[in-house]
């Protein structure tokens, strides 16, 4: 798809802190109307995780059908979507960003070229409390999201790496760079 905006898709495995850094920057950049923060459509009931549009799995197929998705996937049991008013934002040159999924990574390359990928890790043990200490999931649950986390490399020249182990600001900050210099590129 030709457009003239960007696509920043935030990927990394459960804990390393996306939700956080996506939060600190809607916040800053709250009165920029040239940045949108999507909010995903997720087969999971409401107050579950992040703040989220919560459809049943009939309905998430039913709009996967319909065309109603910019991209989608499967992860941990659900089904997770961004829907397909992105497309009007980038034809406006505007700047998208969107919590995303490693393994969707190929195909949000094909469909826009303009991807940045801001890949967000932490070391094992640091993503390992993190998971304990949110309290929403059992033992096993953790570790199933750790050993998939380990299965999807994220490499290329679009990609930005931040290591968000430190002090959280040391992240959110980076963060915010790397979006605002988004929006002053000839895009």
């Amino acid at each position: 798809m030709a457009s003239h905006g960007r696509v920043v898709l935030n990927v990394g495995p459960s804990g390393a802190g996306k939700d956080r850094l996506i939060d600190y920057a809607r916040d800053r950049l709250r009165a920029d109307p040239r940045f949108h923060f999507v909010r995903r459509i997720i087969s999971r009931p409401a107050g579950a995780g992040e703040d989220h549009q919560p459809v049943d799995r009939d309905e998430f197929d039913r709009r996967v059908l319909e065309g109603r998705f910019a991209l989608h996937w499967q992860a941990h049991g659900l089904s997770y979507g961004i829907t397909s008013e992105i497309d009007g934002w980038l034809e406006r040159s505007d700047v998208v960003v969107a919590n995303g999924s490693r393994a969707v990574l190929s195909e949000a390359r094909r469909r826009y070229p303009q991807l940045l990928v801001v890949h967000v890790t932490a070391p094992m043990d640091v993503l390992a409390k993190r998971l304990v200490e949110r309290g929403s999931e059992n033992l096993e649950s953790v570790r199933q999201r750790l050993i998939r986390g380990d299965q999807h490399p994220v490499e290329g020249a679009d990609v930005v790496q931040i290591d968000n182990s430190g002090p959280p600001e040391i992240a959110e900050e980076f963060f915010l760079a790397v979006l605002t210099v988004q929006i002053g590129k000839k895009l």
